[in-house]
Protein backbone atom coordinates (compact mmCIF):
# COMPACT_ATOMS: atom_id res chain seq x y z
CA UNK A 1 0.00 0.00 0.00
CA UNK A 2 1.40 3.38 -0.96
CA UNK A 3 1.62 5.98 1.77
CA UNK A 4 -0.77 8.89 1.29
CA UNK A 5 -0.51 12.26 3.00
CA UNK A 6 -3.92 13.51 4.22
CA UNK A 7 -4.94 17.12 3.68
CA UNK A 8 -6.18 18.34 7.08
CA UNK A 9 -7.53 21.61 5.77
CA UNK A 10 -9.60 19.86 3.16
CA UNK A 11 -11.01 17.46 5.77
CA UNK A 12 -11.97 20.43 7.94
CA UNK A 13 -13.81 22.12 5.12
CA UNK A 14 -15.38 18.82 4.06
CA UNK A 15 -16.64 18.16 7.59
CA UNK A 16 -18.16 21.66 7.77
CA UNK A 17 -19.89 21.23 4.43
CA UNK A 18 -21.12 17.73 5.28
CA UNK A 19 -22.41 18.81 8.69
CA UNK A 20 -24.33 21.64 7.05
CA UNK A 21 -25.90 19.18 4.60
CA UNK A 22 -27.01 16.76 7.34
CA UNK A 23 -28.56 19.65 9.26
CA UNK A 24 -30.65 20.56 6.24
CA UNK A 25 -28.67 23.71 5.64
CA UNK A 26 -29.44 25.21 2.24
CA UNK A 27 -27.80 28.58 2.78
CA UNK A 28 -24.72 27.94 0.65
CA UNK A 29 -24.29 31.68 0.41
CA UNK A 30 -23.06 31.60 4.01
CA UNK A 31 -19.79 30.34 2.53
CA UNK A 32 -18.95 33.93 1.66
CA UNK A 33 -15.35 33.07 0.87
CA UNK A 34 -16.50 31.11 -2.16
CA UNK A 35 -18.76 32.75 -4.78
CA UNK A 36 -22.12 31.03 -5.17
CA UNK A 37 -23.50 30.66 -8.70
CA UNK A 38 -27.31 30.65 -8.62
CA UNK A 39 -28.66 28.02 -11.00
CA UNK A 40 -31.89 26.64 -9.54
CA UNK A 41 -33.50 30.08 -9.37
CA UNK A 42 -32.99 30.85 -13.07
CA UNK A 43 -33.82 27.47 -14.63
CA UNK A 44 -36.67 28.08 -17.04
CA UNK A 45 -35.58 31.68 -17.67
CA UNK A 46 -33.54 31.42 -20.87
CA UNK A 47 -32.02 34.34 -22.74
CA UNK A 48 -30.93 34.83 -26.33
CA UNK A 49 -27.44 36.28 -26.17
CA UNK A 50 -25.27 37.60 -29.01
CA UNK A 51 -21.59 37.11 -29.75
CA UNK A 52 -21.06 40.87 -30.05
CA UNK A 53 -22.02 41.22 -26.37
CA UNK A 54 -18.94 39.20 -25.37
CA UNK A 55 -16.45 39.10 -28.24
CA UNK A 56 -14.70 41.72 -30.33
CA UNK A 57 -13.80 39.43 -33.26
CA UNK A 58 -14.09 35.88 -34.58
CA UNK A 59 -11.41 34.07 -36.59
CA UNK A 60 -12.06 30.93 -38.66
CA UNK A 61 -9.35 28.29 -39.21
CA UNK A 62 -10.35 25.48 -41.60
CA UNK A 63 -8.25 22.42 -40.81
CA UNK A 64 -6.44 20.86 -43.76
CA UNK A 65 -8.13 17.74 -45.08
CA UNK A 66 -6.45 14.80 -46.77
CA UNK A 67 -6.91 11.03 -46.73
CA UNK A 68 -4.48 10.53 -43.84
CA UNK A 69 -5.76 13.45 -41.73
CA UNK A 70 -9.46 12.95 -41.05
CA UNK A 71 -10.77 14.32 -37.78
CA UNK A 72 -14.41 13.23 -37.65
CA UNK A 73 -17.15 14.49 -35.35
CA UNK A 74 -17.01 15.70 -31.73
CA UNK A 75 -13.22 16.05 -31.40
CA UNK A 76 -11.34 17.52 -28.45
CA UNK A 77 -9.42 20.68 -29.38
CA UNK A 78 -6.50 22.19 -27.45
CA UNK A 79 -4.83 25.41 -28.60
CA UNK A 80 -1.63 27.19 -27.60
CA UNK A 81 0.05 30.30 -29.01
CA UNK A 82 1.04 28.66 -32.29
CA UNK A 83 -0.49 25.18 -32.56
CA UNK A 84 -3.84 23.41 -32.63
CA UNK A 85 -4.13 19.86 -31.25
CA UNK A 86 -7.15 17.79 -32.36
CA UNK A 87 -7.95 14.16 -31.68
CA UNK A 88 -9.52 12.28 -34.55
CA UNK A 89 -12.78 10.48 -33.84
CA UNK A 90 -14.02 7.29 -35.46
CA UNK A 91 -17.24 5.46 -34.64
CA UNK A 92 -17.45 1.81 -33.66
CA UNK A 93 -21.04 0.60 -33.39
CA UNK A 94 -22.08 4.28 -33.26
CA UNK A 95 -19.85 4.94 -30.24
CA UNK A 96 -17.29 7.75 -30.75
CA UNK A 97 -13.74 6.51 -30.27
CA UNK A 98 -10.61 8.72 -30.24
CA UNK A 99 -7.92 7.31 -32.51
CA UNK A 100 -5.13 9.79 -33.33
CA UNK A 101 -3.93 13.26 -32.35
CA UNK A 102 -3.16 15.69 -35.18
CA UNK A 103 -1.22 18.95 -34.91
CA UNK A 104 -2.02 21.98 -37.09
CA UNK A 105 -0.65 25.51 -37.18
CA UNK A 106 -2.89 28.55 -36.80
CA UNK A 107 -3.38 28.66 -40.56
CA UNK A 108 -4.92 25.17 -40.40
CA UNK A 109 -1.99 23.44 -42.14
CA UNK A 110 -1.36 19.89 -40.91
CA UNK A 111 2.10 19.55 -39.33
CA UNK A 112 2.42 16.16 -37.70
CA UNK A 113 0.74 13.40 -35.72
CA UNK A 114 1.24 12.68 -32.03
CA UNK A 115 1.91 8.96 -31.55
CA UNK A 116 -0.26 6.17 -32.92
CA UNK A 117 -2.26 3.18 -31.74
CA UNK A 118 -0.23 0.01 -31.30
CA UNK A 119 1.79 -2.03 -28.83
CA UNK A 120 5.25 -0.63 -29.52
CA UNK A 121 7.27 1.38 -26.97
CA UNK A 122 6.17 4.72 -28.51
CA UNK A 123 2.56 3.68 -29.17
CA UNK A 124 -0.59 3.80 -27.06
CA UNK A 125 -3.29 1.15 -26.71
CA UNK A 126 -5.99 3.79 -27.14
CA UNK A 127 -6.63 7.37 -26.09
CA UNK A 128 -8.27 7.69 -22.70
CA UNK A 129 -7.19 11.32 -22.40
CA UNK A 130 -4.64 13.77 -23.79
CA UNK A 131 -3.39 17.04 -22.33
CA UNK A 132 -0.56 19.58 -22.46
CA UNK A 133 2.27 20.58 -20.13
CA UNK A 134 2.12 24.35 -19.56
CA UNK A 135 5.73 24.44 -18.31
CA UNK A 136 7.39 22.51 -21.14
CA UNK A 137 6.56 21.74 -24.82
CA UNK A 138 5.16 18.28 -24.06
CA UNK A 139 1.96 16.49 -25.10
CA UNK A 140 0.74 13.66 -22.87
CA UNK A 141 -1.43 10.76 -24.03
CA UNK A 142 -3.02 8.50 -21.42
CA UNK A 143 -4.14 5.02 -22.36
CA UNK A 144 -5.47 2.44 -19.88
CA UNK A 145 -2.03 1.62 -18.47
CA UNK A 146 0.48 4.36 -19.22
CA UNK A 147 1.01 8.04 -19.82
CA UNK A 148 3.16 8.62 -22.90
CA UNK A 149 5.15 11.83 -23.47
CA UNK A 150 5.74 13.42 -26.89
CA UNK A 151 7.35 16.59 -28.15
CA UNK A 152 5.14 19.00 -30.07
CA UNK A 153 6.68 17.64 -33.29
CA UNK A 154 5.51 14.13 -32.37
CA UNK A 155 8.89 12.78 -31.22
CA UNK A 156 8.47 10.18 -28.49
CA UNK A 157 10.08 11.19 -25.16
CA UNK A 158 9.13 8.41 -22.75
CA UNK A 159 6.34 6.87 -20.73
CA UNK A 160 5.45 5.89 -17.19
CA UNK A 161 2.86 3.72 -15.47
CA UNK A 162 -0.46 5.16 -14.33
CA UNK A 163 -0.77 4.36 -10.62
CA UNK A 164 -3.76 2.61 -9.09
CA UNK A 165 -5.19 2.85 -5.61
CA UNK A 166 -6.74 -0.30 -4.13
CA UNK A 167 -7.14 -1.60 -7.67
CA UNK A 168 -9.00 1.50 -8.87
CA UNK A 169 -7.93 3.37 -12.02
CA UNK A 170 -8.09 7.05 -12.92
CA UNK A 171 -10.44 8.38 -15.59
CA UNK A 172 -9.35 12.03 -16.10
CA UNK A 173 -5.84 13.47 -16.13
CA UNK A 174 -4.05 16.80 -16.17
CA UNK A 175 -0.58 18.17 -15.56
CA UNK A 176 -0.48 20.24 -12.36
CA UNK A 177 3.04 21.65 -11.88
CA UNK A 178 6.60 20.74 -10.82
CA UNK A 179 6.41 17.27 -12.36
CA UNK A 180 3.11 16.37 -10.68
CA UNK A 181 -0.03 15.09 -12.35
CA UNK A 182 -3.60 14.79 -11.15
CA UNK A 183 -5.95 11.90 -11.81
CA UNK A 184 -9.65 11.56 -11.02
CA UNK A 185 -11.35 8.35 -9.93
CA UNK A 186 -14.81 7.23 -10.88
CA UNK A 187 -17.10 7.17 -7.85
CA UNK A 188 -16.63 3.88 -6.08
CA UNK A 189 -17.84 2.91 -2.63
CA UNK A 190 -14.62 0.99 -1.97
CA UNK A 191 -12.41 4.08 -2.15
CA UNK A 192 -12.62 7.30 -0.14
CA UNK A 193 -10.85 9.59 -2.61
CA UNK A 194 -11.80 11.41 -5.79
CA UNK A 195 -8.51 13.06 -6.86
CA UNK A 196 -4.89 12.07 -6.37
CA UNK A 197 -1.55 13.68 -7.20
CA UNK A 198 1.17 11.44 -8.62
CA UNK A 199 4.62 11.82 -10.16
CA UNK A 200 6.47 10.44 -13.19
CA UNK A 201 7.58 7.44 -11.16
CA UNK A 202 3.94 6.43 -10.88
CA UNK A 203 3.93 7.10 -7.13
CA UNK A 204 0.88 8.66 -5.51
CA UNK A 205 2.00 11.54 -3.33
CA UNK A 206 -1.33 12.83 -2.01
CA UNK A 207 -5.06 12.16 -2.30
CA UNK A 208 -8.14 14.22 -1.57
CA UNK A 209 -11.47 13.02 -0.13
CA UNK A 210 -14.59 12.55 -2.21
CA UNK A 211 -18.24 13.20 -1.59
CA UNK A 212 -20.12 10.02 -2.33
CA UNK A 213 -23.19 8.71 -4.01
CA UNK A 214 -24.13 5.06 -4.30
CA UNK A 215 -22.69 3.69 -7.52
CA UNK A 216 -24.85 0.58 -7.28
CA UNK A 217 -28.06 2.62 -7.19
CA UNK A 218 -27.16 5.17 -9.85
CA UNK A 219 -28.17 4.04 -13.33
CA UNK A 220 -26.21 6.73 -15.19
CA UNK A 221 -22.53 5.79 -15.22
CA UNK A 222 -21.78 9.10 -16.96
CA UNK A 223 -22.56 10.86 -13.69
CA UNK A 224 -19.70 9.06 -11.99
CA UNK A 225 -17.02 10.94 -13.90
CA UNK A 226 -15.52 14.45 -13.80
CA UNK A 227 -15.27 17.49 -16.04
CA UNK A 228 -12.11 18.00 -18.07
CA UNK A 229 -9.79 20.06 -15.83
CA UNK A 230 -9.03 23.58 -17.02
CA UNK A 231 -6.31 26.11 -16.19
CA UNK A 232 -6.75 29.78 -15.41
CA UNK A 233 -4.17 32.21 -14.04
CA UNK A 234 -1.82 29.23 -13.82
CA UNK A 235 -4.21 27.45 -11.44
CA UNK A 236 -5.85 24.14 -12.25
CA UNK A 237 -9.59 23.69 -11.66
CA UNK A 238 -11.44 20.39 -11.25
CA UNK A 239 -15.02 19.30 -10.61
CA UNK A 240 -16.89 16.01 -10.60
CA UNK A 241 -20.30 15.65 -12.16
CA UNK A 242 -22.36 15.02 -9.03
CA UNK A 243 -20.71 17.66 -6.85
CA UNK A 244 -21.80 21.28 -6.73
CA UNK A 245 -18.32 22.67 -6.06
CA UNK A 246 -15.59 23.70 -8.47
CA UNK A 247 -12.17 23.26 -6.81
CA UNK A 248 -8.75 24.69 -7.55
CA UNK A 249 -5.22 23.79 -6.51
CA UNK A 250 -3.35 26.33 -4.39
CA UNK A 251 0.15 25.29 -3.30
CA UNK A 252 -0.75 21.69 -4.26
CA UNK A 253 -3.73 21.83 -1.92
CA UNK A 254 -7.29 21.39 -3.20
CA UNK A 255 -9.45 24.38 -2.26
CA UNK A 256 -13.09 25.27 -3.07
CA UNK A 257 -13.35 28.06 -5.66
CA UNK A 258 -17.03 28.31 -6.75
CA UNK A 259 -20.26 26.67 -5.60
CA UNK A 260 -23.09 26.02 -8.06
CA UNK A 261 -26.38 26.36 -6.21
CA UNK A 262 -28.65 23.63 -7.63
CA UNK A 263 -31.13 23.95 -4.76
CA UNK A 264 -33.44 20.95 -4.50
CA UNK A 265 -31.94 19.61 -7.73
CA UNK A 266 -28.60 18.84 -6.05
CA UNK A 267 -27.56 15.20 -5.87
CA UNK A 268 -27.94 13.69 -2.40
CA UNK A 269 -24.38 12.96 -1.37
CA UNK A 270 -22.51 11.24 1.41
CA UNK A 271 -19.19 11.70 3.09
CA UNK A 272 -16.70 10.42 5.62
CA UNK A 273 -17.56 10.48 9.32
CA UNK A 274 -15.13 11.10 12.20
CA UNK A 275 -14.11 7.44 12.24
CA UNK A 276 -13.34 7.37 8.52
CA UNK A 277 -16.49 5.42 7.70
CA UNK A 278 -18.11 6.16 4.35
CA UNK A 279 -21.75 7.22 4.61
CA UNK A 280 -23.81 7.23 1.43
CA UNK A 281 -27.19 8.60 0.45
CA UNK A 282 -28.66 6.28 -2.16
CA UNK A 283 -30.26 7.56 -5.34
CA UNK A 284 -32.63 5.16 -7.04
CA UNK A 285 -32.59 4.74 -10.78
CA UNK A 286 -35.95 6.50 -11.01
CA UNK A 287 -34.64 9.56 -9.16
CA UNK A 288 -31.20 9.77 -10.78
CA UNK A 289 -32.52 11.86 -13.68
CA UNK A 290 -33.99 14.51 -11.35
CA UNK A 291 -30.74 16.20 -10.44
CA UNK A 292 -28.58 18.86 -12.06
CA UNK A 293 -24.90 18.50 -12.77
CA UNK A 294 -22.16 20.43 -14.52
CA UNK A 295 -20.81 18.60 -17.59
CA UNK A 296 -18.00 20.93 -18.64
CA UNK A 297 -16.53 24.36 -17.88
CA UNK A 298 -14.39 26.67 -20.01
CA UNK A 299 -12.96 29.14 -17.53
CA UNK A 300 -11.72 32.60 -18.56
CA UNK A 301 -10.63 35.62 -16.51
CA UNK A 302 -14.08 37.19 -16.88
CA UNK A 303 -16.51 34.33 -17.35
CA UNK A 304 -17.21 30.68 -16.71
CA UNK A 305 -18.85 29.16 -19.80
CA UNK A 306 -20.46 25.91 -18.71
CA UNK A 307 -22.65 23.01 -19.86
CA UNK A 308 -25.43 22.10 -17.45
CA UNK A 309 -27.52 18.93 -17.41
CA UNK A 310 -31.14 19.95 -16.74
CA UNK A 311 -33.64 17.27 -15.67
CA UNK A 312 -36.33 16.41 -18.21
CA UNK A 313 -39.09 17.47 -15.80
CA UNK A 314 -37.96 21.10 -15.99
CA UNK A 315 -38.56 23.64 -18.74
CA UNK A 316 -35.74 23.71 -21.26
CA UNK A 317 -34.96 25.53 -24.53
CA UNK A 318 -36.54 24.07 -27.67
CA UNK A 319 -33.31 22.61 -29.07
CA UNK A 320 -32.51 20.73 -25.86
CA UNK A 321 -34.25 17.50 -26.68
CA UNK A 322 -31.38 15.15 -27.47
CA UNK A 323 -28.82 15.61 -24.74
CA UNK A 324 -30.62 17.61 -22.00
CA UNK A 325 -27.69 20.06 -21.92
CA UNK A 326 -28.29 23.77 -21.34
CA UNK A 327 -25.51 26.34 -21.78
CA UNK A 328 -24.72 28.90 -19.09
CA UNK A 329 -22.48 31.94 -18.60
CA UNK A 330 -21.34 33.13 -15.18
CA UNK A 331 -19.94 36.67 -14.91
CA UNK A 332 -17.19 36.46 -12.29
CA UNK A 333 -16.92 40.17 -11.51
CA UNK A 334 -20.67 40.81 -11.26
CA UNK A 335 -21.57 37.44 -9.70
CA UNK A 336 -24.40 37.11 -12.22
CA UNK A 337 -25.49 34.01 -14.08
CA UNK A 338 -27.58 33.42 -17.21
CA UNK A 339 -28.79 30.36 -19.12
CA UNK A 340 -28.97 30.52 -22.90
CA UNK A 341 -32.03 30.07 -25.08
CA UNK A 342 -31.86 28.61 -28.58
CA UNK A 343 -32.21 30.83 -31.64
CA UNK A 344 -34.81 30.61 -34.39
CA UNK A 345 -32.64 28.03 -36.17
CA UNK A 346 -32.66 25.73 -33.12
CA UNK A 347 -28.95 26.22 -32.40
CA UNK A 348 -27.47 26.28 -28.93
CA UNK A 349 -24.94 28.97 -28.02
CA UNK A 350 -24.43 32.68 -28.54
CA UNK A 351 -26.13 33.96 -31.68
CA UNK A 352 -23.32 34.84 -34.07
CA UNK A 353 -24.04 38.40 -35.14
CA UNK A 354 -20.33 39.14 -35.73
CA UNK A 355 -19.73 37.21 -38.96
CA UNK A 356 -23.13 35.54 -39.32
CA UNK A 357 -21.78 32.05 -38.78
CA UNK A 358 -23.05 29.21 -36.62
CA UNK A 359 -23.87 29.88 -32.98
CA UNK A 360 -20.72 29.97 -30.86
CA UNK A 361 -19.97 28.65 -27.40
CA UNK A 362 -16.47 28.28 -25.91
CA UNK A 363 -15.14 24.77 -25.41
CA UNK A 364 -11.60 25.79 -24.41
CA UNK A 365 -9.70 28.85 -23.20
CA UNK A 366 -6.44 29.30 -25.09
CA UNK A 367 -5.18 32.26 -23.01
CA UNK A 368 -4.71 35.91 -23.95
CA UNK A 369 -8.46 36.44 -24.04
CA UNK A 370 -9.05 33.84 -26.77
CA UNK A 371 -11.72 31.12 -26.51
CA UNK A 372 -12.16 28.19 -28.88
CA UNK A 373 -15.10 26.43 -30.50
CA UNK A 374 -15.23 24.02 -33.44
CA UNK A 375 -17.75 23.78 -36.28
CA UNK A 376 -18.42 20.76 -38.46
CA UNK A 377 -18.19 21.38 -42.21
CA UNK A 378 -21.50 19.64 -42.93
CA UNK A 379 -23.31 21.84 -40.39
CA UNK A 380 -21.86 24.96 -41.98
CA UNK A 381 -22.85 23.86 -45.48
CA UNK A 382 -26.36 22.91 -44.41
CA UNK A 383 -27.23 25.86 -42.14
CA UNK A 384 -25.32 28.86 -43.51
CA UNK A 385 -27.56 29.78 -46.43
CA UNK A 386 -28.54 33.17 -47.84
CA UNK A 387 -31.81 32.92 -45.91
CA UNK A 388 -29.85 32.31 -42.73
CA UNK A 389 -27.60 35.33 -43.28
CA UNK A 390 -30.64 37.49 -43.99
CA UNK A 391 -32.19 36.52 -40.64
CA UNK A 392 -29.29 37.91 -38.60
CA UNK A 393 -28.12 41.48 -38.17
CA UNK A 394 -24.42 40.99 -39.03
CA UNK A 395 -22.03 43.47 -37.37
CA UNK A 396 -18.84 42.74 -39.34
CA UNK A 397 -19.52 42.56 -43.08
CA UNK A 398 -15.85 41.97 -43.90
CA UNK A 399 -15.81 38.94 -41.60
CA UNK A 400 -19.04 37.72 -43.21
CA UNK A 401 -17.45 37.97 -46.65
CA UNK A 402 -14.51 35.85 -45.46
CA UNK A 403 -17.00 33.30 -44.15
CA UNK A 404 -18.79 33.21 -47.51
CA UNK A 405 -15.48 32.65 -49.33
CA UNK A 406 -14.64 29.81 -46.94
CA UNK A 407 -18.03 28.21 -47.58
CA UNK A 408 -17.45 28.24 -51.33
CA UNK A 409 -14.26 26.20 -50.92
CA UNK A 410 -15.56 23.94 -48.15
CA UNK A 411 -16.73 20.42 -48.94
CA UNK A 412 -19.35 18.60 -46.88
CA UNK A 413 -16.87 15.98 -45.65
CA UNK A 414 -13.96 18.33 -44.95
CA UNK A 415 -12.31 18.47 -41.54
CA UNK A 416 -13.89 20.83 -38.99
CA UNK A 417 -13.26 24.55 -38.77
CA UNK A 418 -11.63 25.79 -35.56
CA UNK A 419 -13.16 29.07 -34.37
CA UNK A 420 -11.21 31.55 -32.23
CA UNK A 421 -13.13 34.38 -30.54
CA UNK A 422 -11.48 37.31 -28.79
CA UNK A 423 -13.11 38.38 -25.54
CA UNK A 424 -13.85 42.07 -25.18
CA UNK A 425 -11.49 43.99 -22.93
Amino acid sequence: MQKIAKNKYFFAFFFLYWSCFLAGCSEKKSLEKYPVIDVAEIVGVYQRVYCSDYFSSIELIPLETNNSVLVGGAPVVLVNDSLIFVNSIVAYDRVPFPQNIHVFNHSGKFLNQIGSIGRGPSEFLGIVDFFLNHEEPIVYVADHLNILEYGLNGNFIGSFDIPKLDGNSFMKFSYLEDGLFIGAFSYNTTISYKYCLFDRKGDIVECFPARFISKTRLNNAFALSSITPFRLYNQLYVMDFINDTLYTFINKSLQPAYVFDFGKYSYPTGGIDDEGKIEIFNVSGANAIRYMRIISVAGTPKYLFYNLYVPTALTRPIAVFRDDIVLGIYNIADNTNILLDTDQHLQKGLINDINGGLSFFPKYYAGNGVVVDIWQAEDMKEILTEEYFASIEIKDQEANQKLRELLENLDWEDNPVVVLAKLKQ
